[in-house]
């Protein structure tokens, strides 16, 4: 199964072994096309590699990422490795006695917040900067984690993580090139394309206490209600949505609910809520 090329909290490698048995049987044909609205990590558009994909996000960090990964990955490549080396050596060093502990994180935190407060310097990132730094920022902050300040900026402290290694296959290249890459409302992806041999995958932002996922964009209850409506409204496409259940969800898709499974979420900052879950498929 091809990974992710970034960290996502709330992405779903390890669950798709569960749901994926309630796939539509349009995903073992050679010609359709997948469709995810609300992309953030990808997990299961990497796994699924299908012949034609559309996938989109409100957040333009991860479009902009993936258009110049598409477009130009080795000199996206490059440009991250450089920071990998470094990063790198200064590990080594830590592990050789060279360094103490505390001067390494100290050495490679200086790498995190260059490139995470590059932003408060209040200068127009080019479009190829805003992709080296989605991708360094993403993979350095704690847990991976994307949360913001009042101002818009990115606040998320360095996770001390010792390595950076941009683990980029042939085969995420191939797939990028079967793909087109939108930064648009999900329901402009899926009006645009409620045909037969589509399969929608949905995976929004939960009921829980985050809803901001990113920057000025809050998906409270009534953008919930609005995606049940546009959930609803699908003719001719096959469609799944992956959601945590609570009394609401479970409300408003118990028409259509074809499965549940628990699970326990590995972060759980200060304590804010249950790391004990169940999600629902919705079909």
């Amino acid at each position: 199964m091809l990974k992710p090329l970034f960290k996502w909290t709330g992405g779903k490698r390890r669950e798709i072994k569960i749901f994926s048995e309630y796939y539509p049987d349009i995903v073992n044909s050679d010609n359709y096309t997948f469709i995810e609205p609300f992309l953030g990590g990808g997990a299961v558009y990497w796994s699924l590699q299908a012949p034609n994909n559309i996938v989109n996000d409100v957040d333009p960090d991860i479009t902009n990422f993936l258009q110049h990964l598409k477009d130009d990955p080795t000199r996206l490549k490059e440009e991250i490795d450089k920071v990998g080396i470094q990063l790198n050596l200064i590990s080594l060093s830590e592990k050789e006695g060279e360094l103490s502990i505390g001067e390494a994180k100290e050495l490679r935190g200086e790498y995190y917040y260059k490139w995470r407060n590059v932003d408060r310097e209040y200068r127009k990132l080019s479009d190829f900067e805003r992709a080296c730094r989605f991708y360094i920022v993403n993979q350095l902050a704690f847990n991976g984690m994307r949360r913001f300040n009042k101002k818009g900026q990115f606040n998320v402290p360095y996770g001390n993580y010792k390595y950076l290694n941009f683990n980029l296959e042939q085969q995420h290249l191939d797939l990028l090139d079967n793909t087109e890459i939108h930064n648009t409302d999900y329901k402009t992806i899926i009006s645009d394309n409620d045909r037969d041999d589509v399969f929608i995958y949905l995976d929004p932002p939960y009921t829980r206490i985050f809803k901001e996922y990113q920057s000025d964009n809050v998906f409270g209850y009534e953008k919930q209600m609005e995606l049940m409506g546009v959930f609803k409204s699908i003719k001719n496409a096959k469609v799944m949505l992956i959601i945590n259940k609570d009394e609401f969800t479970t409300e408003i898709y118990k028409e259509y609910i074809k499965h549940e499974y628990a699970l326990k979420y590995s972060t759980n900052i200060k304590n804010r809520y249950s790391q004990e879950v169940s999600h629902l498929v919705v079909c």
